[in-house]
């Protein structure tokens, strides 16, 4: 769905298995990274998306999760254009690492944004301000990781210190913020 929405800020970049090799230089985020991100979400009871769930019934709210998704990950978009829809070589938001950690990030920043706000996109941006002066998604390092911005991989090892990470700065900035 994300791929073909209109209002979805990966329409057309997600690389799946069936993607056409000539397709595949204009799809930058891989399905596996996002359908992770995602599933983390719903799973999990402290994700932004988990209530979206009824286990009792057997019900989910795909609507509600669409506005949550597109709202931020245009947040996402906006804030980090300059590294957004680039190969992974040039872009580790784009990676694998980038878009699995930025997932985790959603978690906390979505609870302070309504997904029925029609502002809920750009609330999602004010929020990501706040780490935007941490990040070296395409150069530079990451000083509080010890690592190049290239040097990220798609490990678990990775993926949990770059989530750390961001977690621990957004809500930092956010505390100094009030």
């Amino acid at each position: 769905m994300l791929n073909q929405d209109s209002e979805s800020p990966f329409q057309g970049i997600i690389r799946r298995a069936s993607t056409a090799p000539d397709d595949k230089k204009s799809t930058f985020v891989t399905d596996t990274s996002l359908i992770e991100a995602i599933r983390e979400s719903i799973e999990s009871p402290s994700g932004v998306l988990f209530p979206y769930r009824n286990i009792a019934t057997g019900t989910t709210d795909t609507e509600g999760i669409r506005r949550s998704l597109i709202a931020y990950w245009g947040a996402v978009h906006d804030v980090f254009h300059d590294a957004w829809a680039k190969p992974a070589t040039e872009s580790r938001l784009m990676h694998g690492v980038g878009i699995r950690a930025m997932g985790r990030l959603m978690d906390r920043v979505m609870t302070h944004v309504r997904d029925d706000d029609p502002n809920a996109r750009s609330a999602a941006a004010a929020e990501l301000t706040l780490i935007v002066s941490h990040c070296a998604w395409t150069e530079g390092s990451w000083e509080a990781l010890g690592l190049a911005w290239n040097d990220l991989q798609n490990t678990p090892r990775h993926i949990s210190a770059l989530s750390n990470f961001l977690v621990r700065t957004y809500l930092a900035e956010r505390t100094q913020r009030k």
